[in-house]
Order: C-alpha cells, then sequence, then structure tokens
C-alpha cells in the first residue's frame, strides 16, 4: 500500500514532482514514436495515452488545490459528491474525468503536460499546506493540500515509472 507520507513535505513533494517530470520529459522526447503510440499490453493505453493521463489528473489536483484555497478563505462551497475508485484485476481505473482521449501528438500532450503543471504550481503557490480543509481522493480518502500534492507526486512517478520499465524490454 502506498504511503503518502513518503513523498515527504510540501516542499520535497514539490521536487519529487520537479525531478518526475524533467525525467518523463526526457522519456518522451527521447523515444521511438512506435513505441509512443502503441499500447503497453493487450487492452492498456499508450505511453501517449499515460501521459495525457497525467496532465488530466494535475490539472484536476490544481482545481482541488484552488477549492481548497476557497474553503479556507472561508468560502462556502457547495459538497461534491464522493464517488469511490475502481479496481479491475486488482489495479485502480482512472476515474471518468481523468481518462485520457488518445490520438494526440507527442508535441500536444507535450503541451498538457506544461499547461497542466504550471496551473498545478500556480494554485500550490497560494495554497496553505497546513490548513486542515480536506477534498476527498477516490482512492486515498480525504486529503489536505499536503496529501494531494504527495498523491500527485506518487501518481507521476508511478506511471514514469511503468513507461521506464517498458522502455526498458
Amino acid at each position: 500500500m502506498v504511503q503518502l507520507e513518503d513523498y515527504g513535505t510540501w516542499e520535497e513533494a514539490l521536487k519529487r514532482l520537479e525531478a518526475s517530470r524533467e525525467a518523463l520529459l526526457a522519456l518522451l522526447r527521447e523515444a521511438d514514436p512506435a513505441w509512443l503510440a502503441t499500447p503497453l499490453r493487450e487492452g492498456a493505453w499508450t505511453p501517449l495515452m499515460v501521459a495525457e493521463h497525467v496532465a488530466l489528473v494535475e490539472d484536476s489536483t490544481a482545481r482541488v488545490l484552488r477549492r481548497l484555497r476557497r474553503v479556507a478563505a472561508g468560502e462556502s462551497l457547495p459538497p461534491v459528491p464522493f464517488v469511490p475508485g475502481e479496481f479491475k484485476d486488482g489495479r485502480p481505473q482512472a476515474p471518468e474525468g481523468v481518462r485520457p482521449k488518445g490520438g494526440l501528438p507527442l508535441e500536444e500532450v507535450l503541451a498538457l503536460l506544461a499547461k497542466a503543471r504550471t496551473f498545478l504550481l500556480e494554485e500550490a503557490a497560494q495554497a496553505d499546506p497546513q490548513h486542515p480543509a480536506t477534498f476527498p481522493h477516490p482512492f486515498f480518502g480525504e486529503l489536505t493540500a499536503l496529501g494531494w500534492v504527495r498523491a500527485a507526486a506518487y501518481h507521476e512517478v508511478h506511471h514514469l515509472r511503468a513507461l521506464q520499465a517498458s522502455w526498458a524490454r
């Protein structure tokens, strides 16, 4: 089981995000274009779809950080229904809103990654990592802003390792 606390303090989690993004971008830029467009295994996403998914999750995380900031500022926001994550064959499945559509060329995926990271860092810069406000994560439950940044760091590195293992074959 993943221990999000292993992803450290606010600053450490942000540094992990920086390092994993550098590695992900290097892998995507150096990879054979045929590999980028080939599913990692039967029925799985392609590496480009995985990268698109990482961008979608970061965009979603930035929106959660924004919401937590608004709650910390005293805004009364309508509740959001909690939808628990689903598993298939023991693997967590991406919620509908963060599933890649696919079919995007490398340059568009790189642009999505850059846009999502900028949004995430903008929201992180305004967030209060010490505030106790929480928002439910589909797999980790109630998380504070720090928990969400740690989850983002875990998420990218999880997918990066799978891509690196596939590329090495």
